[in-house]
Order: structure tokens, then C-alpha cells, then sequence
């Protein structure tokens, strides 16, 4: 390559690689688009999962651009050709042509009512082609083109210094996302998803195009410290995408030869190793195949004899037995007698806490016994405070006691006492 001459703005493909490059489905092209117009999107359905809408707007912008001449067609004759073309579901063709009229991709040849004639915009065509190419390369050519863009900038002198710092951080940004998607893919994506995505990378130019970059700018703005860090960042995130692009190589290499995947070359690769390659060389690929050896021959008899000797005994199924309590418990005087179970409980155990005394501050072991036993507690004292049959009585304090180390950090003071009889003998 003569390094004296002058490099062009926009690289023109070399021939035969397109032709050379794997193809992605039209689904796959519809993942890339939904990517791409994410930042503008209104919801998650701006762009349609449907596959077939890719081809039909190929098709409406073929049919426009080879038939419409200078003054348009009518929605009709765009019918007509389409069919000629083998595209006959009528309402894919409505829903599509109607929403491409509201959108502007389809323009009335005149802005008046009840005209039929109708032409193609340039913008859609050419929003077409931009969809193709990032669907084929993932949006890499974008990235070349910005540093191709950057560096005429800089060796023109065409932009100012801010042009040139928001044209570095852009250049940075996509090789540190385009180096952590890598990294992603290398985790988790089969063996022939890497080999489509290494496909859409070219590493070698990135290299070249991003230490040319950096040469400019260090001799170009010497004393700039700032565009200089830009520039060693630049470098530094090339290396970082780098890194990952051999990472996905070396495990489909890795993951590949240790299964013998042959999906890994392409037909023309393995064509051109039966020719070229020695017979030695042929024969050390299935060198560490390991083949089974012939299994026992069975006959079906002996492997029905077998099956009926090896077959357990069916058991008859037990009835499952009846309910051990008769039906004559009323169940009204089985929760009574658990009430009063409860609160007899609940009874002796304030008793317990009063031992024999009027009042007892409950304050202290309520914080000791910690969250949430504590709360348990409390719950359990306001029951019997609020049960006309339990004769005790609970104060809580106004002021609040907060220790930020002890085992309730927040609390009240908890007073239980006994409370007084009235004239029937009751609390």
C-alpha cells in the first residue's frame, strides 16, 4: 500500500465483498432497526416484528423507482406490478401502503382531495439503504465513515476544536460499546452467532485508522493536553475492542475444535483443504475421534421376557382413611374453649410479670428481647389491656426512647399495672 497517497474521505467497498459476506436474515435486520430507532421510538412497537414488511417496502420502492416515471402511479398499477412480482397478500399490501401515505414515505403527486396518483420519497429510499447496511454490518461502517470523517476534519482543517473533541468521544464511545457487546456475545452466543458478528468486523482497519488518528492529533495540536488524552483514550478503547474481537475467535476456535464443529469453516474452505491439504493433514482431524463399539445384538423377544421380569408389582390402591373426630363437635364451643385456652395463657403470663405487685415497667425487656420479638409482645399486652375479662391495664409513655445500638432502636415507654375492680367484682 503506497502510505504517500492521500486516503479517501469515504472508503470504497473492494470488489467481491459484499458478495463474500454472510447475508442476515431480514428477521436479524428487523433486531438491528429496532436498535437503531430505539432513541426516537414512542413504545416498544415502533418498529414490527413481521419480517414480510421488510420486503414489501424493498418491493414498493423497486416498483416506484423502475415504473413511477415523472408522474407517479396510482395504488392500483402499484398493486398490478407487485403481483407480476409475487406479492399477493392483499391485506399486508393495504395496511402497508396506507400506513406508508400517513407516514410520507408515499407522497400524493398533488396536494389536493381526491387525487390518486402517488410517488416515492427520496428520504425513504434512502432510509432503506441505511437500514440495509447496518443490518449487514451491525452499524460497523458507521464507525469507519466516523473515523474517516475525523481524521479528514483534522487534516483539512475543516472544523474547530469542539468539532473535533465531540468527534473523538463519539469515535471512543462506539469501540467501548461495540468492545462490551463483543465481550457479551463471547459469554453467551452460540458458536455460529460469533462467527456472523466477527464477520461484520474488520480489527486490522480499526488498528490503522485509529493510530493514524492519534499521530494527527499529537502532532497537529502538540501542546492541547486535553485533545491529546482524547487521542490515548482512543487508543486505549481500540485495544480494548481488539481484545474482544480475538476473544470471540479464540472460542470459536477452542469451542469448536473440541467438538468437532463443522459449521465452523465455510463449504469453500473445506473444499480448498481437499485439495491442497496432505493426506496426514486430512487424517489428524478425526484423530481423537472416538467411535462405540458395536453394540450387543437383542432380539425384541428377549427384550420383552426382560421387561416382564424386570417390571414391578402394581400395588391396589388404599382407601385413605376416614377422619378420627365424629361429626357431633360443635364447632362454636371448640373456639370458645380456644379463647378462653388463650387468654387463660396470656393471663398467667402478665401475672408473671406483675409477680404479686400493681404495675411493672415493661420498657427494659421489651428492648431485650429485640425486633420483632418485641413487637409479638407488645401486640400480646394490648390484647389483654383491651379484653373486659383480663384485669390489667397498659400505659404507654409520650416521650420517645431512641438508642441507634440496642436491639429495639425506637420505643416507647410500656407500662403494665393492674387495674382496679368495679362493683361487680370485674376489671
Amino acid at each position: 500500500m503506497d502510505e504517500s497517497a492521500e486516503p479517501a474521505l469515504f472508503s470504497m467497498a473492494q470488489p467481491g465483498v459484499m458478495s463474500d459476506r454472510r447475508q442476515v436474515s431480514d428477521a436479524k435486520l428487523l433486531a438491528n432497526i429496532r436498535s437503531f430507532i430505539a432513541p426516537i421510538a414512542r413504545d416498544v412497537s415502533a418498529v414490527t416484528d413481521d419480517p414480510r414488511v421488510v420486503q414489501i417496502a424493498r418491493d414498493l420502492s423497486e416498483v416506484f423507482a423502475d415504473h413511477a416515471g415523472l408522474t407517479g402511479m396510482t395504488k392500483a398499477e402499484v398493486e398490478a406490478v407487485m403481483v407480476r412480482r409475487g406479492h399477493i397478500d392483499r391485506a399486508l399490501f393495504d395496511s402497508r401502503f396506507d400506513l406508508f401515505v400517513r407516514m410520507g414515505l408515499i407522497r400524493p403527486y398533488l396536494e389536493k382531495k381526491n387525487q390518486s396518483r402517488y410517488v416515492l420519497d427520496p428520504s425513504g429510499l434512502a432510509g432503506l439503504l441505511v437500514f440495509e447496511r447496518l443490518g449487514t454490518r451491525g452499524g460497523i461502517e458507521e464507525m469507519l465513515l466516523l473515523l474517516d470523517r475525523t481524521r479528514w476534519l483534522i487534516e483539512t482543517g475543516e472544523a474547530n476544536r469542539a468539532t473535533i473533541i465531540r468527534h473523538l468521544r463519539r469515535c471512543r464511545q462506539l469501540l467501548n460499546v461495540y468492545a462490551a457487546n463483543l465481550s457479551r456475545l463471547v459469554e453467551t452466543a452460540s458458536i455460529g452467532e460469533l462467527i456472523d458478528e466477527h464477520a461484520n468486523h474488520d480489527p486490522s482497519r480499526v488498528e490503522r485508522d485509529v493510530h493514524v488518528l492519534n499521530n494527527l492529533v499529537t502532532q497537529r495540536f502538540s501542546g492541547d493536553f486535553e485533545l491529546g488524552e482524547l487521542a490515548f483514550q482512543l487508543v486505549k478503547a481500540e485495544l480494548g475492542y481488539r481484545q474482544q474481537v480475538l476473544g470471540a475467535v479464540d472460542r470459536v476456535l477452542e469451542q469448536g475444535g473440541a467438538s468437532l464443529d463443522f459449521s465452523v469453516l465455510t463449504p469453500e474452505q473445506y473444499l480448498s483443504a481437499a485439495i491442497n491439504a496432505s493426506s496426514e493433514e486430512l487424517a489428524a482431524v478425526a484423530a481423537h475421534v472416538v467411535v462405540d463399539p458395536p453394540t450387543v445384538w437383542l432380539d425384541p423377544g428377549s427384550i420383552v421376557d426382560a421387561l416382564d421380569e424386570l417390571r414391578p408389582g402394581r400395588q391396589a390402591p388404599a382407601r385413605p382413611p376416614g377422619p378420627s373426630s365424629s361429626g357431633d363437635t360443635d364447632p362454636i364451643a371448640t373456639l370458645l374453649e380456644q379463647h378462653e385456652r388463650a387468654a387463660r395463657h396470656r393471663r398467667l403470663v402478665l401475672e408473671s410479670h406483675l409477680d404479686g405487685g400493681d404495675s411493672v415497667d415493661m420498657t427494659a425487656l421489651l428492648r431485650e428481647l429485640g425486633w420483632p420479638a418485641a413487637a409479638v409482645e407488645l401486640m400480646e399486652l394490648l390484647t389483654a389491656s383491651v379484653d373486659p375479662a383480663q384485669p390489667f391495664a397498659l400505659t404507654l409513655g409520650r416521650e420517645v426512647l431512641v438508642d441507634p445500638d440496642a436491639p429495639v432502636t425506637y420505643l416507647h415507654p410500656v407500662i403494665l399495672s393492674r387495674s382496679p375492680a368495679g362493683q361487680d367484682g370485674r376489671p
